[in-house]
């Protein structure tokens, strides 16, 4: 039974290891994606207070939060940050979320938001206003935002403690929220217009792993079908004998 247990913890984390994977293969070419992985912890009990038994406990989702590379479109909404931080977002609810994607766009309102209708947020965090018939914006390298008639804004760039940045809290849509800690307004952003980033995932490198973790997967389940044969067959013997 220690072996089945055994067995049974690992199959459960190379599955939770394959989702991770498939989720990064999936978002290979989504802008702004960051890399997932699954953190483990190897435990060393002895349950009858001799034998030792390992096994791996699920520590949950770390995220990479390395840059991917810049892509440049010429959309003058599109926008990418060549350093550190995260642009700020605004919910329905009224929580700011943070997002590496500077895919933007102007709504009907006159608000800068995302594709999916977030406001974008400046320095203060508020809500950017674009004044109507502003023709094409230009946005310098620290996020000022300036038409025609000179500037009008700021996006906000914020920074975290790497502390604080490893418990950011996975949300949809390529963002996150702060679970601890406070964001910092970035000292040097470094704004890049007409570029997006790209996701941070190595396809080639995300399609290898899950080859191994499916092989790892299916050596589990094989080893645990051998072993629940074996019991069964030493059940039936010793039933056969009384």
């Amino acid at each position: 039974m220690q072996e089945l247990a055994v067995l049974a913890a690992s199959a459960m984390a190379t599955q939770r290891r394959f989702t991770a994977v498939a989720d990064n293969i999936a978002n290979a070419n989504t802008d702004g994606y960051r890399k997932i992985d699954v953190q483990f912890k190897e435990i060393i009990s002895r349950p009858n207070g001799h034998s030792t038994a390992s096994y791996v406990e699920d520590r949950g989702l770390v995220v990479d939060f390395s840059g991917g590379s810049l892509r440049r479109t010429g959309n003058p909404m599109d926008v990418a940050l060549g350093s550190e931080g995260f642009f700020a977002v605004q919910t329905e609810g009224g929580d700011i979320r943070y997002t590496r994607r500077g895919a933007f766009v102007v709504n009907s309102e006159g608000e800068l938001t995302t594709p999916q209708g977030l406001p974008v947020l400046d320095n203060a965090n508020a809500p950017i206003q674009i004044p109507q018939n502003s023709g094409v914006l230009a946005i310098a390298r620290d996020g000022t935002i300036s038409t025609r008639e000179g500037q009008i804004a700021q996006i906000g760039v914020f920074t975290f403690s790497k502390e604080d940045q490893n418990q950011l809290l996975r949300e949809g849509d390529g963002t996150f929220t702060a679970t601890q800690g406070g964001a910092n307004v970035a000292e040097s952003p470094m704004i890049m217009q007409g570029f997006v980033e790209s996701s941070n995932v190595n396809a080639v490198k995300e399609m290898t792993d899950m080859q191994m973790v499916s092989k790892a997967y299916q050596r589990s389940l094989t080893l645990m079908r051998g072993i629940e044969q074996i019991e069964q067959r030493a059940i039936r013997t010793l039933g056969e004998t009384q």
